[in-house]
């Protein structure tokens, strides 16, 4: 028998062991590679200052107290209820076992190496541990990475522990790895900030906008319409300045797409984009002021803010985002396809799908930066380019600070008075800098970018995957490795690329006016009907309120009511339910922090019982007053729609 200190790392029959380890592993797939492994390099088991292994040369644990420095490690990790702790590294199993014992949060052990997880399941008996419901085992960092987007929420934190040898020993791609785990959950919590932050005004500015969407031409009418052809895609990162005289002297090339932040920059330099490109909620048209766009066409979401819908454009296209719930509520009500399209959040990501849908063969990037450059974060004369990157000594970090403060709130917001202006730019401005995060360049080494941007890489690299029949062209020779674009400058990129004759497009789409009237006099009535239910509720949750507050006595028919409010809550939450989608996405902020809330209660006490009336309260008086307001923009949209 193996004895880790007084953790049982229990060594008896080798077949045994194997056998009771991978009969209780989670992953099917993992016990099948198992099941049939053979070594490729066998580990050394030793035995010098207590047990160990030995692989290509290095100890996998200290060799002074392998047991010792794990208990370091574990004793120096988070251990909150919603923390996920991802171990990267088995070896033979200290760490996670003093882990397994210790923390009732979620542990995932990634062990990369089938050679080093197949001999220690061979060597220790983990089932007492891999049974436990909190412990996971992966080999794949794909599907690790999948399991943490799943098991993600808004208030999780994910503590990496990793013992010093395989940083030694996986030298070539721990970092990365280590990155791809970070910006994993990264990405979740960005979603879960859009979900808080910004689904109730999406769907919201999706609704008030169906009368002019239904005036616009979806981007589905022009699939394929430029096969075989040229495009650029223009973001407003740094190196733009570097490839402005390149684009001005090929822009006949390739079809333009630009965002709104680069249009300045290239009007004033006399390139003219074919298509641009602003996804917006808020109102952001100051970008585009005082420059003509009546020879542009304008691509946008349902969800865009109206104000930019309404610019004087050549032509408007409809872009609907199959990821955006409020873009696919629109599709659906107008019976159009989404498959494929795709935003993230980024406009130009949305600009690259939009080339990719109209059948480009070549897609080249210029500005698409995605990191901070020589402390320059935008392009010269783009939108926001008072705002520069600096290394501030004293802090011993990075910082984003504006060049003028006064110019860059204006250059934000286009409404409010100057206080509120500056107060709005000092937010964003904290919210850049508490996301700084540090990304790997073209040339390898290593650059300051915000938190998003670091998301937006892996999205760029993960549809590039699924892109084999298309070319992709990254000309920021700077900025962020995107893997799958290849490197080039884009003279080298677009010299000996054919002038393009424009096209002219068909515009119009005829949308069946009754379906869509019908579809949101559904949602409307389904509406009413939750609303008689959450106002009986929110009654209830009242008088549960007050009576616990004059009585707080934790008795069965308290009990009840606040079943009877948590089970009403639950069914209007159902995933399953597609009648409801209006009132999940304008309501999804408060289901998720009553979400948080109930979770975290394990047994109701004198101490968890108010926090859960009052929260249930709070919950169901909000939805009494949005929901009526929600019906109310319904009802508006039917009468102007069916006019």
């Amino acid at each position: 028998m193996l004895l880790v200190g007084s953790y049982q790392g229990r060594l008896v029959n080798v077949n045994k062991v194997f056998e009771r380890n991978i009969s209780v592993l989670k992953d099917n797939q993992l016990r099948e590679k198992l099941i049939n492994y053979e070594y490729i390099t066998k580990p050394i088991l030793t035995t010098t200052n207590g047990y160990n292994v030995q692989y290509n040369g290095i100890y996998l644990h200290s060799e002074e107290n392998p047991l010792a420095e794990s208990q370091q490690i574990c004793q120096n990790s988070l251990n909150e209820n919603k923390s996920i702790h991802i171990i990267y590294g088995l070896g033979l199993g200290y760490l996670l076992q003093l882990m397994a014992k210790y923390s009732n949060s979620t542990i995932i052990l990634y062990e990369p190496n089938l050679d080093i997880l197949y001999n220690s399941l061979t060597l220790v008996d983990f089932s007492q541990e891999l049974l436990k419901d909190n412990v996971y085992i992966f080999n794949n960092l794909d599907n690790l990475l999948k399991f943490l987007s799943l098991n993600t929420r808004q208030n999780t934190t994910v503590d990496i522990l990793a013992l010093p040898s395989y940083r030694e020993l996986y030298k070539e791609v721990f970092d990365e790895e280590i990155k791809k785990i970070e910006l994993a959950y990264g990405s979740v919590l960005l979603d879960y900030g859009y979900k808080k932050k910004r689904l109730y005004d999406s769907t919201v500015k999706m609704l008030e906008n169906i009368p002019i969407l239904l005036t616009e031409t979806p981007v589905n009418k022009f699939e394929n319409i430029y096969s075989g052809k040229t495009a650029v895609v223009v973001s407003a990162g740094p190196t733009l300045g570097e490839n402005i005289e390149t684009l001005k002297k090929y822009q006949d090339k390739a079809v333009i797409f630009t965002v709104g932040t680069a249009l300045k920059t290239l009007v004033e330099n006399n390139i003219k984009p074919d298509f641009l490109c602003m996804i917006e909620s808020f109102d952001c048209t100051k970008q585009v002021k005082n420059i003509d766009l009546s020879d542009i066409n304008l691509i946008v979401e349902p969800y865009t803010n109206r104000n930019i819908h309404s610019l004087d454009v050549k032509n408007v296209l409809l872009h609907l985002s199959s990821n955006m719930p409020s873009s696919q509520y629109f599709a659906d009500i107008v019976d159009l396809s989404t498959e494929g399209y795709l935003a993230q959040g980024t406009v130009s990501y949305m600009a690259l799908n939009t080339a990719v849908k109209m059948g480009f063969s070549k897609i080249i990037l210029v500005g698409q930066d995605l990191a901070y450059i020589n402390g320059q974060c935008y392009s010269k004369d783009s939108a926001y380019d008072g705002l520069s990157c600096k290394f501030n000594s004293e802090l011993n970090k990075y910082e984003i600070v504006p060049n003028d403060l006064i110019k860059y709130a204006d250059a934000i917001c286009s409404y409010l008075t100057q206080e509120e202006r500056v107060a709005a730019a000092k937010r964003r401005l904290a919210i850049l800098n508490s996301s700084l995060y540090m990304v790997k360049s073209i040339d390898g080494s290593i650059l300051p970018t915000e938190a998003g941007y670091a998301s937006f890489i892996s999205h760029f690299v993960s549809y590039a995957k699924n892109l084999t029949d298309i070319k992709l062209i990254n000309t920021s020779l700077k900025g962020a490795k995107l893997d799958g674009f290849e490197d080039l400058s884009l003279e080298d990129a677009i010299k000996d690329e054919k002038i393009i004759n424009k096209l002219d497009l068909d515009i119009g789409y005829d949308y069946n006016i009754k379906s869509v009237l019908d579809s949101i006099k559904l949602s409307k009535q389904n509406l009413e009907s939750i609303l008689e239910i959450t106002n009986e509720c929110g009654k209830l949750a009242s008088r549960l309120n007050m009576d616990y507050k004059r009585k707080p006595i934790l008795d069965k028919d308290n009990l009840l009511k606040i079943r009877k409010l948590i089970e009403e809550y639950t069914k209007l939450n159902d995933n399953n339910r597609k009648d409801n989608l209006i009132f999940k996405y304008t309501t999804a902020e408060e289901e998720m922090n009553l979400n948080d809330t109930l979770s975290s209660i394990k047994k109701y006490d004198d101490k968890t019982t108010p926090v859960a009336i009052s929260s249930l309260k709070q919950y169901y008086d909000i939805l009494n007053k949005r929901i009526p307001n929600i019906i109310e923009v319904l009802s508006d949209v039917i009468n102007k729609v069916g006019e």
